[in-house]
This record gives structure tokens, C-alpha cells and sequence, in this order.
């Protein structure tokens, strides 16, 4: 009997020990699949707005606005809701860099936002490599988050100079070491396809680049920053238009040459946190060349690449915005101003303009946040442009022929946003 036994208590005690190995393994396995998952990260939001616009405004969300009212019968005010922006974005993390992948999901479709990859240098860790479709690093307001934006959209400038606002390219990014006395100092600099979200058409890269500084201390912190842009736009037919003496001259090119795209800005950002709440103001000033359409001053985007478009109209611009954010006490809201400024073709006397294009803009807006939860917050805002007072008649710009607009006086064409955003 002490024979079986002992025999039995060795068997119970291999047992256990198997039953532990096994346990510590599965708790080794179990520990590489999890740190495997935190590489990986998701998050997103999802904004649903509300629309009102007056009788010729132009909305966001919804169909499409027609301005001829013998066709549909309307007049007046006009409704639209939608999902503005439906955003999931997905990023593999490594110690020596990171790739992201960015979807935007809304009533109109899926596409995607954001696909690069970057590596940094691990040794100084002052340098880094960007490849993939991301931000164009001109300006503040690009790489100023939408779902942490006070107001509904980019200034309008902005929407037309870099429509879609990501650009397919490769970027090298330099910034000042941790406790050196350039710290806070960062250049970025690359080349780009110029098209937005596009297939390359030609054999040329547009170059972008922005200086910057930035310092923060307790409850101030500041950020100053100077941009440029150096590219081309395809000229297809053989007629480029410039302005001379104030008004539209026109002389024969040879066909497909490049016409040259030049941009400069200079931005500032300023914020500090008193009794009152947090205040914030921001600015920029945007200035150069562009090479548009005849009744259109925006850049080529991968809408407009579908179609043979020729950008022979060389326009002279500068515009300007500024944001004022202030945080109300302890509540959980939020005053917003804004204001900009923008004239397309400076060098255009007003009494030689026939396009709408043509015409200088001042953009007023207000609007009310709520932090409802850490999560959820609530936007109401109205935006109103004032277009410059000339009696004008513009050229047809639509598929469906358009009552003429008088320019003498100021178009109604405001808007009032609510949008309620959920992020995670």
C-alpha cells in the first residue's frame, strides 16, 4: 500500500506541475497577443448636423442648392440634414514609427482620408520620414483637427487653395531635441502630387514647407509659423488669361504648359487660462498666385481631375482669418468668433468684373459649443458672407441655367449649423 501510495503522490505532483507550465504559458501567450492589441488603436467620431440656409446659400450637408426659382418653385429659407463627417481611424504603433488608416463613412459613401505610414529616427529623435496621403503642412488651420475645430468648416480660402485638405506625397519633419535651446522649433518639408485625393496626371511635384515655433508654459502657451508653396497646374488648351491695366488680357501658349502656383502664409496662435476659462485666438494670412478655372478659383482636387479642365487663368489673391475662443467660467460652454477675409483677384479693378469668381468676400461668424459629456458636444453657429458691392452679372455656372444675381447688393447666402458630434 505505501508502495501505490507514494506512487499516486508523484503522479498528483507532476500533475500540477504539468497544470502550472501550462498555466504559465498560456498567461505568456495571452500577455504577447495583448501587447500586440495596445499597438493597435481606434477612434473616431461622427457629426450629424442640422442645416438652414438662406435663399442662395450654399450648404454642406443634403442636396444641392439651385438658385433658379422658375424651375422649382422655391424661395426663401431652405433645410438640410446629414452626416457631415463619419470618421474611424485605425493606427498601428512601433517604437520606430507608425501607420494610419483613415475612413470617412457618411450617407454619400465610404472613402478614405488619411493612408501613411511614418518612421522616425531613434537615436536623437529629431527627424522623421511621412509617405502616404495625410495633411499638406502649410498653415494652421490643415492640421487643425475637425473634430476639435470651434467652428463648422475651414475658412473658405482654405477650402479652395487645398480642397480636400490631404495630398499624396512624402514629407521630412525636423524638430528641435527636448531641453535643447531650439526646442519647440519644427520644419516640415515635401514633396506632393498637387491633385488632393488623386491619381497623379504628369511627371511634376509641387514642394511644401512651414517653419515653425512653439512654447507653453503652466497657463500660456503661443506658436508662431511661416509656409510656402511651389507648384504647377496643367494649362491644356492653348489661351492663358492674365490681368493687366485691371481686366482680363488673353495671348496664345503653347498647350500643356505649366502655370506656376505660389503661396505664402504666415499664422500665429496665442491661448491662456485665467478665472474666466480658457481663452484662445488664432490667425493667418494667405497671399500668392493661383491658377484656376475661368468661374472657378478652386485647386484641382479628385473631383475635378475626372474631367479635362484647364487652369489658364492666373489670379492674384490674399486673405486673411482670425478665431476668438473663449471658454465661459466653469460652465461647460464655449463663445466663439470668427472672421475672414477674401479677396481672389486682387489685381481686378471692380468695374471690369464679370464672374462671381472675381469678387472679394468678408465672412462673419458666431456660434455657442456645449461639452455635454467628455464625449459629446453640441455646435450651434451661423456663418454670413458679405460679397463685395458690384453690379455684376456672372457667367453660367451650373448644368441648369441660373437667374442672374445682382452683386450690388449683398447676396443672402448665410447659414446656421447645429451639429451635435460624438467621438470615441
Amino acid at each position: 500500500m505505501g508502495v501505490v501510495q507514494a506512487q499516486n503522490e508523484q503522479v498528483t505532483e507532476k500533475s500540477v506541475k504539468t497544470e502550472l507550465e501550462e498555466i504559465k504559458e498560456s498567461v505568456e501567450n495571452n500577455t504577447i497577443e495583448i501587447k500586440k492589441l495596445k499597438k493597435l488603436k481606434v477612434s473616431g467620431y461622427v457629426q450629424a448636423q442640422f442645416e438652414v440656409g438662406q435663399e442662395f446659400a450654399s450648404t454642406r450637408v443634403g442636396a444641392l442648392r439651385e438658385y433658379d426659382k422658375d424651375r422649382d418653385g422655391e424661395s426663401g429659407n431652405f433645410f438640410r440634414f446629414g452626416v457631415r463627417r463619419g470618421r474611424i481611424r485605425f493606427a498601428w504603433e512601433e517604437k520606430f514609427g507608425s501607420a494610419v488608416f483613415q475612413l470617412n463613412i457618411t450617407e454619400r459613401g465610404v472613402s478614405f482620408t488619411d493612408v501613411f505610414f511614418q518612421v522616425s529616427e531613434p537615436w536623437l529623435k529629431v527627424a522623421s520620414l511621412t509617405v502616404g496621403i495625410f495633411n499638406r503642412p502649410f498653415g494652421d488651420e490643415i492640421t487643425y483637427s475637425s473634430r476639435r475645430r470651434e467652428s463648422p468648416e475651414r475658412t473658405v480660402l482654405y477650402g479652395d487653395l487645398f480642397p480636400d485638405e490631404r495630398d499624396l506625397g512624402a514629407m521630412v519633419t525636423l524638430a528641435g531635441p527636448k531641453g535643447s535651446p531650439v526646442e519647440g522649433l519644427k520644419l516640415d518639408g515635401g514633396a506632393f502630387c498637387g491633385n488632393g485625393i488623386a491619381v497623379p496626371d504628369n511627371g511634376k511635384m509641387d514642394f511644401i514647407g512651414r517653419l515653425s515655433y512653439g512654447k507653453g508654459w503652466s497657463k500660456v502657451t503661443f506658436g508662431v509659423g511661416a509656409s510656402m508653396y511651389y507648384g504647377s497646374v496643367r494649362n491644356i488648351d492653348t489661351m492663358l488669361y492674365t490681368v493687366k491695366d485691371g481686366k482680363w488680357d488673353a495671348e496664345k501658349v503653347d498647350p500643356f504648359r505649366k502655370n506656376i502656383r505660389q503661396y505664402y502664409g504666415l499664422d500665429a496662435q496665442f491661448s491662456i487660462q485665467t478665472s474666466w476659462g480658457i481663452t484662445n485666438i488664432r490667425g493667418e494670412v494667405l497671399f500668392g498666385q493661383q491658377p484656376s478655372q475661368a468661374g472657378n478659383f478652386r485647386s484641382p482636387n479628385a473631383a475635378a481631375m475626372q474631367f479635362a479642365a484647364s487652369y489658364n487663368h492666373i489670379r492674384n489673391f490674399w486673405g486673411a482669418h482670425a478665431y476668438f475662443v473663449q471658454d465661459i467660467y466653469k460652465t461647460p460652454l464655449t463663445l466663439v468668433l470668427k472672421y475672414a477675409y477674401m479677396d481672389p483677384n486682387t489685381k481686378i479693378k471692380s468695374e471690369n468684373i464679370t464672374r462671381k469668381t472675381d469678387l472679394s468676400y468678408n465672412y462673419l461668424g458666431f456660434g455657442l459649443l456645449v461639452r455635454c459629456t467628455s464625449n459629446l458636444r453640441l455646435m450651434c453657429f451661423y456663418d454670413m458672407p458679405f460679397n463685395s458691392k458690384d453690379n455684376v452679372i456672372p457667367v453660367t455656372e451650373s448644368a441648369t441655367k441660373i437667374n442672374p444675381l445682382d452683386f450690388s447688393e449683398h447676396v443672402k447666402a448665410g447659414v446656421f449649423t447645429c451639429r451635435l458630434q460624438f467621438r470615441f
